[in-house]
């Protein structure tokens, strides 16, 4: 099928490009901002970062409310206004208070807009194509971070206070461009009315696989911090392998997301492709740990196996929980939902950092310890989702 059959919800993906370009600009400039030009130590980055990471972590559960009360489209456009405008404001970070601030407005405003188009597709697409719609998002989401991060290199390398202002004044409007693509997207249909009085904090089947769900995404912790550091200090491989191969899971990601997302349509698909998705994390994870007892050459073949076979399972595990999300939520109240799913990745940010700190402390072993955990968070996932969504909704009423 054509990405045009997406129809006005084709607008809404070129939002969420600009808004990744914007994301990795930050990602890419943020620290380096902080310890060169605020002068921040980095312990207290640190702290900002924790603090940052709390204060969004509560946002969440006014997110999802003010979705289901004021409508998706309305939140969407105030969290891009706030995300945008929130980004301006970094050129007057001064001090730890004032990062704090600033960073936490737009973080939360970034969940917003997160939480409502998530919201939206649950309204204005159906089962069939939220999946289909989730692999372009996350494919054209890579290509945007991949915009981002190279467009700034060269401000970055000038290091000036100058060439901060213009990466955040420019990311600013690159957020704020999501505004005209919202509006000129799909008009949800009006919500079903509620059949039970239950919040869907009280779901306890939903919180059950957002939780396994947002454990799986510790990979991206594991990605970022654990290769690269397992990369330069236990193998012989060339330092500048890193780069490469967070490139190489990026291009695999844009590439195929979208046909490997095919066979988690539904939730007996999703089911499967999560399994698939934990064994792949084994077989990467034993490539990557091996590599470091080996010669040169053989170091470098076994690292780049080991991260294709992660980015199989990354995008299994993607597609699989993005089944899980819309499948087992009450369309009456998709905010809320997906809000408690957004809760389920920030745990699994933390859990992502602790495995990381595992592997770092217990090299081999701490690989295995890995595995195993994401292993068992596939297979619990995989037990205990329903066969199909009409024992999901039984079991949510009983």
């Amino acid at each position: 099928m054509p990405l045009t059959s997406f129809g006005k919800s084709n607008f809404l993906l070129l939002g969420q490009l600009f808004t990744s370009i914007g994301t990795g600009a930050i990602l890419a400039t943020a620290a380096i901002f902080l310890v060169r030009s605020v002068q921040l130590p980095a312990a207290d980055v640190g702290i900002g970062m924790a603090a940052v990471g709390v204060i969004s972590f509560a946002a969440l559960f006014a997110i999802g409310p003010a979705v289901d009360h004021f409508g998706p489209r309305k939140v969407i456009v105030v969290s891009t206004a706030l995300a945008a405008t929130a980004t301006t404001c970094f050129v007057w970070i001064s001090s730890l208070f004032t990062f704090i601030l600033f960073e936490s407005i737009s973080n939360s405003a970034l969940l917003g807009m997160s939480v409502g188009q998530r919201a939206l597709v649950g309204r204005v697409l159906g089962s069939g194509d939220r999946v289909r719609f989730q692999a372009y998002s996350r494919s054209l989401s890579n290509v945007g971070y991949a915009i981002g991060t190279l467009a700034v290199v060269p401000l970055l390398q000038a290091d000036t206070r100058t060439a901060y202002t213009a990466i955040f004044l420019c990311t600013a409007l690159a957020i704020a461009a999501t505004i005209p693509c919202t509006v000129k997207g799909p008009y949800p249909v009006r919500a079903p009315e509620r059949k039970s009085s239950r919040t869907a904090i009280a779901d306890v089947r939903y919180v059950v696989m957002a939780v396994l769900c947002g454990l799986l995404t510790a990979r991206a912790r594991i990605l970022t911090v654990a290769v690269p550091l397992w990369t330069v200090a236990h193998t012989h491989a060339p330092a500048g392998l890193t780069g490469f191969l967070l490139f190489l899971n990026t291009a695999v990601v844009v590439l195929l997301q979208v046909r490997f997302s095919r066979g988690a349509a539904d939730l007996a698909g999703a089911s499967k492709v999560t399994l698939f998705g934990g064994a792949a994390f084994v077989g990467a994870f034993t490539f990557i740990a091996f590599a470091g007892t080996t010669a040169t050459g053989v170091a470098v073949a076994m690292l780049v196996t080991g991260i294709v076979l992660f980015t199989l399972g990354e995008m299994w595990t993607a597609a699989a929980s993005w089944t899980y999300s819309y499948e087992l939520a009450d369309p009456a109240m998709h905010g809320r939902y997906q809000s408690i799913f957004a809760l389920g990745r920030t745990v699994g940010n933390i859990a992502g950092s602790v495995l990381a700190s595992v592997v770092a402390a217990l090299g081999i072993v701490g690989w295995g310890v890995a595995a195993a955990v994401l292993l068992l968070c596939c297979v619990l996932t995989a037990v205990a989702a329903p066969a199909n969504r009409a024992k999901g909704l039984r079991s949510r009423d009983n």
